[in-house]
């Protein structure tokens, strides 16, 4: 039931109308182009909104806001063993009158209580209303695959699936210290957004909040089972084919679907398993693969076109063609909300819109992979024993590798001292996750910060922007329980030696089902099928960067950052391409959120074609 949530609870007086309601649950329309319904309670100090892409059970008797009896439920995700708990439930006497995952989780709460947010899996953020106890509960998966954000008051919160929906019934201002985040790392690094007072729901928390006769607020928070939790109760060490044997069930977990699925296939070890994995499922799969380079120049392409006719998958490659990227540029911005430094998601957004363009709603997708099985550069840090021996020197290594720019050089002093600020706190943050080994500290840490507010967000808003649902199967708890248990020697090996030295254990658990020309060959393609910064792309990219610095158009937008950045340094500096994106995507997300720009079009504005 991939949709968008949205919502208000809270005094009555503060209660927004049911026109400005509809307006707000309007802004996340492209998530659920399918269906829309709002339900709106004035005397409850309540509205619940939903918007649908219908996928499981796709008629209207699915449709939401859903209710039975006095509980009401709005719900974005899938939860893939819906089937087992409807069974379960039909045991007990429960009757259903749909054949979706929407009113098992309803149902199951009726007999179950909070318990039944703990026996889900899957991907999911949802708003349950409990009129008998007066409260609403705000629930999310325990990876934060689905985002759910909320602003809250001492008499009311609104949230949403997306900040622009609160943006449309609230005033926002800027959070210093997230935008230093997200100017140094890329993203942001804790469950805040860079609009002050507007959080994300933790990844594996239930927020729920009751109000009390005089109309306040009150809230309790806990944890249903978030990810961190494998690396404290770690099982036994799965054999490669018990390896194997997890991730392909995996896979036809998340294949659950009435409506046909595709893979997004770049050639990488990570895609190529879930394809794999996928086409012993469904042996008449779709893959798309999407590039920007010139015909017969992507190593990339290559694989992928090799794995497909391996498979025997029907290959579907696009080209982005050289054009004007001023409005591609503002789409991404608008969807992404905050910017986040990842160049992929231009290439994201283009895959969405191809995806969607050849009918399919569904697509699965290899993130997750690189953060539960060591395949990024830096977890090499864990092997070198001098540095392991000072979680503070490992970090400094760490960092140093990952930082996104030298923004020190143009941040104004008050927001220099913030930045100081913030770094020590996150040296604490990963400090702390090294209790585990020196590796599972890595890869805990990028699992809280990286995958969620990187990773994951891009994935979900560059889809979803197109009303695609884009899933990952690596990132489900009996994978994630299957990669905690693994030590670091089947993770990573020295480079000193032959063969693969990153993300062994995935490689030698299919070495008998993918080519040895993709098992074997080392990790690129980290910045999209081809280094972005060296292509045509990158140049128009640049071309935005002083669109944005200088043109008039952005001039509101840089006067509500210039407390934080002084103008002047930033035209003065030398920045690098990476710098120049971050500095124009945030001015393009800070100008369409802030001073209410009109939406930008969904379509591509740039060209593609179809290579055979």
């Amino acid at each position: 039931m991939m949709c968008c949530v949205f919502g208000f609870f809270g005094a009555p007086a503060r209660m927004p109308s049911a026109r400005n309601a509809a307006a707000a649950l309007a802004t996340l329309a492209h998530r659920g182009p399918d269906a829309h319904g709002l339900f709106w309670r004035p005397e409850r100090g309540l509205v619940l909104g939903h918007a649908r892409l219908s996928i499981i059970d796709p008629v209207a008797r699915s449709d939401q806001p859903f209710e039975i009896g006095d509980n009401v439920l709005v719900f974005n995700g899938e939860i893939y063993n819906y089937r087992q708990l409807r069974d379960e439930l039909q045991r007990l006497g429960a009757e259903f009158r749909t054949r979706g995952d929407t009113e098992v989780i309803l149902v199951g709460y009726r007999y179950w209580g909070r318990s039944v947010f703990d026996r889900l899996r899957g991907m999911y953020a949802f708003a349950l209303y409990d009129h008998r106890n007066r409260c609403v509960h705000l629930v999310r998966d325990e990876f934060g695959i689905k985002p759910l954000c909320f602003l809250q008051g001492s008499d009311e919160v609104v949230f949403g699936s997306e900040i622009k929906a609160i943006a449309a019934l609230r005033s926002l201002s800027l959070d210093g210290g997230v935008l230093v985040d997200m100017l140094s790392w890329g993203f942001q690094m804790e469950n805040a957004s860079l609009y002050a007072g507007v959080r994300y729901l933790a990844p594996g928390s239930v927020l729920t909040l009751r109000r009390d006769e005089r109309g306040a607020l009150r809230q309790t928070e806990c944890e249903t089972w978030p990810a961190r939790r494998a690396y404290q109760q770690v099982g036994p060490e799965p054999t490669a084919d018990a390896l194997r044997a997890t991730i392909d069930a995996s896979v036809g977990d998340h294949m659950i679907a009435d409506v046909p699925l595709a893979v997004a296939l770049s050639g990488g070890l990570d895609s190529s398993i879930v394809a794999a994995a996928a086409a012993r499922h469904h042996p008449g799969l779709v893959a798309f693969t999407f590039t920007l380079a010139p015909d017969g120049t992507d190593p990339e392409v290559e694989h992928a076109a090799l794995l497909c006719r391996h498979l025997g998958l029907e290959h579907r490659i696009a080209r982005l063609m050289p054009g004007d990227t001023e409005g591609w540029l503002r789409r991404v911005a608008w969807h992404l909300e905050e910017p986040v430094a990842n160049v992929n998601s231009l290439l994201s957004y283009g895959l969405g819109a191809i995806v969607r363009a050849h009918g399919f709603k569904v697509v699965l997708v290899g993130e997750g992979a690189d953060e539960l099985f060591a395949g990024y550069p830096w977890y090499r840090f864990a092997l070198d024993r001098s540095l392991s021996r000072s979680p503070a020197t490992v970090f400094e290594a760490y960092r140093k590798r990952r930082a996104q720019s030298g923004c020190a050089r143009f941040l104004r002093g008050s927001t220099l001292e913030v930045a100081a600020q913030r770094l020590t706190a996150q040296r604490e943050m990963f400090t702390a996750a090294m209790s585990h080994s020196p590796l599972n500290g890595f890869l805990s840490f990028d699992q809280e910060t990286q995958l969620q507010y990187s990773q994951l967000l891009r994935v979900d808003r560059m889809f979803m922007a197109h009303g695609v649902e884009a899933r990952v199967p690596f990132l489900y708890r009996s994978v994630l329980q299957a990669s905690a248990a693994l030590p670091t020697t089947r993770m990573l090996r020295s480079a000193d030696g032959a063969g693969r030295t990153e993300k062994v254990a995935l490689a030698e658990a299919f070495a008998d089902v993918l080519p040895e020309q993709i098992i074997s060959r080392p990790k690129f393609g980290e910045q999209g099928t081809v280094d972005i910064w060296g292509s045509w792309l990158a140049q128009e990219l640049i071309g935005e960067f002083e669109r944005c610095l200088q043109g008039s158009e952005m001039r509101e937008a840089r006067q509500l950052l210039d407390q934080f950045i002084d103008w002047q340094a930033v035209a003065r500096e030398r920045l690098a391409p990476k710098e120049k994106f971050v500095i124009a995507l945030l001015l393009e997300a800070v100008d369409n959120l802030m001073l209410s720009r009109e939406r930008p079009d969904t379509a591509l504005p740039v060209q593609w074609e179809m290579l055979n």
